[in-house]
């Protein structure tokens, strides 16, 4: 039995509220409606890639903060993130200390919430470069 992943579900979703069919969105991408199926209830070891991820949030209406999420939850079903997040990882080595020492920690989200709160203003980041 599969079990849908986070990014299956929300493309089930977004699918339904565009009312469309898994053959109609299949035929933006040039795949077949067992390709969206399968993603849908988590058979797909192979998420889109990164034009057709463009062409479904097109096709699907999606915009700012949930297209963003669309985005990463497909990242996220090949156990990746997003180029340009996993380069600004990886050229800072104080940012992946923190990330270690919170999963040792098990630090929360609600704790995350907190420490990105005290981090903004209402004119936005502060930058201390």
């Amino acid at each position: 039995m599969h079990i849908p992943t986070p990014f299956g579900i929300m493309l089930k979703q977004a699918r339904e509220n565009a009312k469309l069919s898994q053959s109609e969105l299949a035929a933006e991408l040039h795949k077949t409606a067992q390709y969206i199926s399968n993603i849908e209830k988590g058979k797909n070891n192979s998420p889109p890639d990164d034009n057709d991820l463009h062409l479904l949030i097109k096709k699907l209406n999606l915009s700012g903060d949930e297209a963003d999420k669309f985005r990463l939850l497909a990242y996220a079903d090949r156990g990746m993130l997003p180029p340009e997040m996993f380069r600004y990882v990886l050229d800072r080595p104080a940012l992946i200390g923190l990330i270690n020492y919170a999963i040792s920690n098990g630090v929360s989200e609600e704790y995350w919430s907190c420490i990105l709160q005290n981090t903004t203003t209402d004119k936005g980041w502060i930058h201390n470069e």
